[in-house]
């Protein structure tokens, strides 16, 4: 978080983190985040991650994904720990531009950091879903749903997975058994 703020980076903590902050606990073995910022701002933000520290690709390998108009992505990887940081790039992906334009400060380990609001997560999962990744995405949507209960309205998700091309990982998810 301090090397995102520093570096001016407009950024949001999205994926397992933000579905544990919403919903059930569960083990993740990263962090996830959704950042935007201009090619030419790639080295102001790798500078942030001293390479005694961090693993963090070169400037100009952060550069060409902050290029792509959409899923561009890095990682980060704290040497010390072993932590590591998957980066996925805004680029103009309307749903990755949504999830920032309404992004809310919660605070986690003593320290108040952005995060994508809660439909958001739930679409990013569907998303991934729909790519191929693990069924661990859809028991996080369940999840973050009885855990929100009331407060999230599930018809404007539906709406929404159908904008976003999500209708089957949506469908798939309301027929997973817990």
């Amino acid at each position: 978080a301090p090397a995102f703020d520093a570096a001016g980076v407009e950024w949001m903590i999205v994926g397992g983190v933000a579905s544990i902050v919403y919903g059930e606990p569960r083990l993740t073995q990263d962090i996830d985040i959704v950042a935007s910022f201009q090619p030419a701002e790639a080295a102001r933000l790798a500078d942030q991650f001293p390479a005694s520290e961090f693993y963090c690709p070169p400037p100009e390998v952060i550069a060409e994904e902050a290029s792509r108009e959409a899923f561009g992505h890095f990682n980060l990887l704290h040497l010390e720990t072993d932590a590591r940081a998957d980066v996925y790039l805004a680029g103009q992906d309307p749903l990755a531009r949504r999830g920032l334009e309404r992004r809310k400060a919660v605070v986690l380990v003593e320290r108040q950091v952005p995060i994508a609001p809660p439909e958001y997560v739930i679409l990013h999962k569907l998303r991934f879903r729909l790519q191929g990744a693990s069924e661990r995405h859809l028991r996080d949507v369940r999840g973050m749903l009885r855990v929100l209960g009331g407060t999230i309205d599930r018809d404007a998700l539906e709406r929404d997975a159908a904008a976003f091309g999500l209708s089957a990982a949506w469908k798939e998810m309301a027929n997973l058994r817990d």
